[in-house]
């Protein structure tokens, strides 16, 4: 099946999801990559996060070796922080989860 292998990797194109936060309550900035994302949430890979709280403006962006696509006018607040990152819940649904199969199942990361 040497032949399938092929195909797949032809299809595959190596991108970084990630995401870039802005805190409400004081401006703080902060980005890191995107992990999860489901319907209602996303964990984002973020040292140093462990004391970070409160709602955030998100914008999530997709970026290829020539172009990139972004996810703007997102909201949503902190429910989860550790050493290794932290977990925002979306304050409405997150509509594109449609892409999300298509590029962060079957293509692998940088």
């Amino acid at each position: 099946m040497a032949g399938t292998d092929e195909k797949r990797k032809l299809i595959r194109l190596p991108f970084t999801p990630r995401a870039y936060c802005q805190l409400q309550d004081g401006g703080r900035e902060f980005a890191g990559v995107i992990r999860d994302v489901s319907l209602l949430s996303l964990y984002m890979e973020l040292e140093g996060s462990e004391d970070l709280t409160g709602e955030c403006d998100i914008q999530i962006v997709l970026e290829g070796r020539h172009s990139e696509m972004e996810i703007n006018n997102l909201s949503g607040y902190i429910i989860r922080s550790d050493e290794k990152g932290l977990a925002i819940r979306f304050d409405e649904p997150f509509e594109w989860i449609a892409v999300v199969p298509a590029l962060f199942k079957k293509f692998p990361r940088k």
